[in-house]
């Protein structure tokens, strides 16, 4: 009789764990519904903006005797909002957003989303729509990661639960910004929680399907590079990529070094943070002014180059003065603590040196080369595996975002030299240097 009554137990406590997992599975859907809504709002907004600053600098250089005085002035006063909202309301909404998210599922932080929220979305809107060199990937995650908090706290679930809900939404919040599920769900696993199991695979999984499906709804169900197909590179060229990768390796280990110590050097400054933004907003309108494909995240100077549109003689010239402009500007506006984040500089800068890449590999090796655009493809999945060391996220994002399965086995071999040079090179991953950097900074919302 006992062991019948243990049986009968048992089976309602596996059915008692079906109907939570189901309700918890249904919860996933609406934080991917509410992390796309928030992702498209951003995204519009954001193209409004970056619409209108560029209608605004044709309209200035008809005036160049004074035009070029105009966007420093008001990229200075629009960071100096968005920096003084940061500071005043939520500091935790500074930056990308994902060492703060990744050091809210460690427990290390806690997330306050009403206040986070609409400070990431309206600071994130002014300081990159005045032209800020930096992405709206990274905020896009914040803000989905305050979708899933939300959520959960109407909900009252129980801290697991809530975490998983946050790690989900946050995926789902990079799905939408880069039409991207697999690579939302990927990152979730690979970056977020770093957990296999049913429940949180699941999850992150339906979280960034319905996300996407709202982004498609009112962005198109196209690909986020409108790039035309490159051909299978031949097996001479694979020698070629996987130089590449030593030098997308080289390259990303750069980028967090020296993003790191503008971030230290920064705080040697004794300025409030709307100054410091002042500052960075006045440089980057002026140099806004003659090189404008360096302002903003960068997605159609990186799309243009994919598709092959920049063919002049002076094309080398243009893409490092290019590359410097843009490394120069993310570096500094990251620093100046607005809202915004790294991951569509990244690839930009993939893209940038891929090209350039690829016209001396086309050079040197013209029967046994790809064409530079393809070069360009797997250096932004290289660059950024070995900056943020996820390569499978890398890899499966610019699949999605270009919809090219030919480069596969070039951008794996790629990635992994990437990844093994930044591991060689001791080099930490970027998002966990920056959440140690936060913690160390700024400790008021320390657990």
């Amino acid at each position: 009789m006992e062991s019948e009554n243990a049986v009968i137990g048992q089976d309602e406590g596996n059915y008692l764990l079906e109907v939570s997992r189901r309700v918890h599975f249904i919860r996933a859907g609406g934080v991917g519904l509410l992390a796309g809504a928030i992702a498209v709002a951003f995204q519009l907004s954001l193209n409004y903006a970056e619409q209108g600053r560029i209608a605004l600098l044709a309209l200035l250089h008809r005036n160049v005797s004074w035009g070029w005085v105009v966007l420093p002035v008001i990229a200075a006063l629009l960071g100096a909002i968005a920096a003084y909202l940061t500071s005043r309301f939520a500091p935790a909404a500074s930056g990308s957003g994902i060492p703060h998210i990744r050091g809210v599922l460690a427990g290390k932080r806690t997330l306050d989303w009403k206040r986070i929220l609409p400070v990431k979305f309206i600071g994130g809107v002014l300081a990159l729509g005045a032209g800020f060199s930096m992405g709206r990937e990274g905020p896009t995650v914040q803000m989905g990661a305050c979708a899933g908090a939300g959520l959960s706290d109407v909900l009252k679930l129980d801290p697991y639960s809530k975490r998983n809900l946050i790690a989900s939404a946050a995926g789902a919040g990079l799905g939408a910004a880069f039409n991207a599920p697999l690579a939302g769900f990927i990152f979730v696993i690979e970056e977020l929680q770093r957990e296999v199991s049913p429940f949180t695979v699941v999850s992150a999984l339906i979280a960034s399907v319905f996300a996407v499906a709202v982004s498609r709804i009112f962005t198109g169900q196209l690909p986020s590079f409108h790039v035309h197909d490159f051909p299978l590179p031949p097996l001479t060229a694979l020698p070629l990529f996987a130089a590449m990768g030593l030098f997308a390796g080289y390259a990303g280990v750069f980028f967090n070094g020296t993003l790191l110590w503008a971030l230290k050097f920064s705080g040697r400054f004794r300025l409030e943070m709307w100054q410091k933004a002042a500052l960075v907003g006045a440089v980057t309108g002026l140099v806004g002014w003659w090189l404008p494909d360096a302002l903003g995240g960068g997605h159609r100077i990186a799309e243009s180059i994919l598709r092959g549109n920049f063919t002049s003689e002076s094309l080398t010239f243009f893409l490092i003065v290019l590359l410097l402009g843009k490394f120069c500007l993310t570096i500094l506006g990251y620093a100046s603590g607005i809202p915004g984040g790294v991951f569509a500089p990244l690839l930009v800068f993939g893209a940038i040196i891929g090209q350039l890449f690829g016209h001396v590999s086309l050079a040197m090796f013209p029967s046994g080369g790809a064409t530079p655009a393809a070069y360009a493809v797997v250096c932004m999945a290289a660059i950024f595996t070995s900056s943020i060391r996820a390569p499978l996220t890398g890899i499966v994002l610019i699949l999605e975002m270009t919809g090219n399965q030919e480069q596969l086995f070039a951008l794996i071999l790629t990635c992994l030299v990437a990844y093994l040079v930044a591991e060689h090179a001791r080099s930490t991953p970027l998002y966990d240097a920056l959440m140690e950097f936060d913690l160390a900074k700024d400790t008021s919302d320390v657990v």
